[in-house]
């Protein structure tokens, strides 16, 4: 895995969920990620369909596109932990 993936699943860990596994495929005549998601609170699985490739998109971005899934999922992230990543993500910009 390459550094730049591992920015991205720590995010996920960090808000207290699993990273299963990323897929690229091809829509239309360009590629995009599809991340999923666990949430062993609610041993839910999370579906995000990024849009575009992990690369392209900011850390802030993914975050918003994490959390907008998980609150369609039924998932809550807690305060203490968004505003511990939202940190990080500020540390690295």
């Amino acid at each position: 895995m390459g550094k730049v993936h591992t920015k991205y699943k720590t995010i996920v860990e960090m808000l207290g969920l699993k990273q299963l596994d990323v897929y690229r495929v091809r829509e239309g005549s360009r590629d995009v990620d599809i991340v999923r998601l666990y949430d062993p609170a609610t041993r839910k699985i999370i579906v995000i369909n990024l849009g575009s490739v992990r690369e392209s998109i900011s850390l802030e971005d993914y975050l918003a596109k994490v959390l907008e899934a998980s609150s369609k999922h039924g998932v809550r992230i807690s305060d203490k932990k968004l505003q511990t990543v939202r940190e990080s993500i500020a540390k690295k910009s």
